[in-house]
């Protein structure tokens, strides 16, 4: 890699965390542009110091009069030199005092003067880099032996153009500083190229705005500037809730649009001087600045309500909602990595009090994330280690009231932590792929459970349904290990129901449709469970053998205590019944709910009202009592 790329990386501290593929295109093409300038610079310098060391050195102080000579040699010898770059360099000289003496005829070529009527449009341009130190033969103050510098000019048809310059001191015999030798390239098109690069390098390339590593710059400079003065300012991390949901079922194309659209929205509401950047999939920042003359709350509410508003997306209407960690500078932090660190953490928090709100970060929130981490870790060998176990609930037949299946529910009996429910661990275990393990032990032991109850109570068969997650339909061949673990038991595959979500259904309809239609020719039950909480379109419905609509809690706690209509509901009921679907309802707590759902002609339903989850041994023995009781 170039030295001065190398270098130039390091110290804006870029650490190479691009897309793969990107980053090698990207530096591949930065390095073949320095690698090119480095060939160039060194290219001309060759050539103008061969130029001043091959001609007479004037013997005299009157410089202008040998100038013109040595210059007409020059230029003689670099119209031999460079018969093709004539549109693209021209070369000058100036005496000790800066003023210019002569420029060659290729400036004509390139902006279209003549060489006089350049001196006397742009020659006070051409004055910088002209002291020189006589010890270190260097050009002073600024630039330094021989260093290139960069300047604005218009072309005689008005055109802006960059160009370089390069100068190179002369001296007499007697060492005598007697004025410089110059060359000027036309750099605007290289320019160009380089600000494309720098946007590559810098700015995210589906949205538009800054990426983290431009983000760390910003800040960077940022934190300088504010060494003094003090200023507060406020770092907001943003992660939208249940993006991946998004992807996962509607696509990629859905979710990129959707992101386009919210990044774009935030960015308008934002001040001018405000950071704002993407640094991962759904994850964004935003550094608010002088927050002392705003009122900070109300700003996080106002962006709150705009990417809470619903947002159109090839004919879906998306809703979505966003958590917020927010890290103050410098309560909070002094460095780029303590502010974004505990802005994540703040983050997180709002995503664990249930999402959809702001949370300013507080110091024992690093509790919190330490023991999400500690969970990670474990998980893994959680599930070796047979820390695993399921929970049963009964589902009860509206209709005399007696328990028909049971639905086994994942818990977590952590060796420190006790038992850990799923809300604690599914989000983690989804986002970290550790759910395609863990559904797999889900199905081998709900296939498992069933046989040992079979032989155990072998006159009252166990009906079992489990959950499925969606990344287990995207990643795995849910026939063949649901297949395997039945013929592994040996037990009735009637015994066993999946029950999945219908936002399955919103990704691939005829691919998932094939899937669930295959899973079913095994003769295992499929349920659609939180119906009514996900897309609203039931053109799916018609395309799977769905068993059992399961209504969600949502719409359970709905119902009203004095017996009045939830139409909503009498709707789903119906609807499910006019599919010849079993209708079952989940999170029953009261009786006036049971007494309503009986009236309306449901037919199972679940919930504390009848009975917890309970450990298997727990749930034999009260199954065998409720089956006494139905005998008795």
């Amino acid at each position: 890699m170039n030295p001065l790329l190398k270098y130039q990386l390091h110290t804006i501290g870029f650490d190479g965390k691009l897309d793969e593929l990107q980053a090698v295109a990207l530096l591949d093409a930065v390095n073949k542009a320095y690698n090119k300038a480095d060939e160039d610079r060194i290219f001309w310098e060759k050539m103008l110091n061969a130029s001043s060391k091959g001609t007479t050195k004037p013997t005299q102080k009157h410089y202008p009069d040998h100038a013109l000579t040595r210059l007409s040699k020059i230029n003689k010898r670099y119209e031999k030199l460079f018969p093709n770059k004539k549109p693209y360099y021209f070369f000058y000289t100036k005496d000790a005092d800066g003023k210019m003496l002569s420029v060659s005829a290729s400036v004509m070529g390139m902006l279209g003067f003549s060489g006089d009527e350049f001196i006397r449009q742009h020659g006070l341009l051409l004055t910088q880099g002209l002291y020189c130190d006589i010890d270190t033969k260097m050009l002073l103050p600024k630039y330094g032996y021989n260093m290139p510098y960069e300047i604005s000019v218009f072309t005689h048809k008005g055109e802006e153009r960059t160009l370089e310059l390069t100068e190179y001191p002369c001296f007499n015999d007697s060492d005598e500083f007697i004025g410089v030798e110059g060359i000027v390239r036309d750099i605007t098109e290289h320019n160009k190229v380089n600000h494309k690069i720098s946007n590559m390098l810098y700015h995210d390339a589906l949205t538009g705005i800054s990426n983290r590593l431009h983000l760390e710059v910003l800040m960077e400079k940022l934190l300088l500037d504010n060494y003094h003065k003090r200023n507060r300012f406020a770092v907001l991390f943003l992660d939208l809730d249940h993006f991946k949901h998004i992807n996962d079922t509607l696509g990629h194309d859905v979710g990129d649009i959707l992101l386009q659209r919210i990044a774009g929205s935030i960015q308008r509401m934002l001040e001018d001087n405000d950071i704002f950047a993407r640094i991962g999939g759904d994850e964004f920042v935003i550094v608010m600045k002088n927050i002392d003359e705003i009122d900070l709350t109300v700003k996080l509410h106002e962006l709150m309500d705009l990417i809470r508003q619903p947002w159109e997306v090839n004919d879906y209407e998306l809703n979505v909602s966003v958590s917020i960690g927010v890290a103050l500078y410098p309560e909070d932090g002094k460095t780029i990595v303590d502010l974004m660190k505990n802005a994540d953490i703040a983050m997180y928090k709002s995503k664990s009090i249930g999402r959809n709100s702001f949370t300013f970060f507080e110091e024992h929130f690093n509790t919190y994330v330490h023991t999400e981490m500690n969970l990670i870790q474990d998980m893994s060998s959680a599930i070796d280690n047979g820390e695993f176990l399921f929970h049963f609930q009964p589902k009860v037949s509206l209709e005399g009231n007696k328990m028909v299946a049971a639905e086994a529910l994942l818990r977590w009996q952590h060796p420190k932590l006790g038992l850990i429910y799923p809300d604690k661990f599914i989000d983690l275990a989804e986002s970290t792929g550790l759910i395609l393990k863990l559904g797999r032990w889900v199905i081998d032991e709900a296939c498992r459970s069933i046989a040992w109850f079979n032989e155990i109570n072998p006159q009252k068969q166990l009906r079992l349904s489990i959950n499925i997650s969606i990344r287990q339909f995207q990643h795995e061949d849910m026939y063949e290990i649901i297949k395997t673990s039945i013929e592994k038991y040996g037990i009735d595959a009637r015994q066993l129901s999946i029950e999945i979500t219908e936002s399955i259904m919103m990704e691939n309809n005829k691919e998932m449709a094939h899937k669930l239609n295959k899973i079913k020719s095994l003769n295992v039950g499929i349920s659609l469970d939180d119906f009514g909480t996900g897309y609203s379109t039931l053109s799916y419905l018609d395309k799977l053998s769905i068993d059992e609509l399961k209504i969600d809690k949502a719409f359970i706690d709905a119902i009203p205590e004095d017996g009045n209509k939830n139409i909503l509901l009498d709707t789903i009921i119906a609807m499910g019944k006019t599919l010849n679907m079993t209708v079952v309802a989940e999170g029953v707590e009261h009786e006036y709910q049971r007494k309503y759902l009986e009236d309306k002609k449901c037919d199972i339903y679940q919930g504390y009202l009848f009975a917890k989850p309970v450990a298997l041994l727990e749930y034999l023995e009260y199954f065998k009592a409720k089956c006494k009781e139905e005998e008795g």
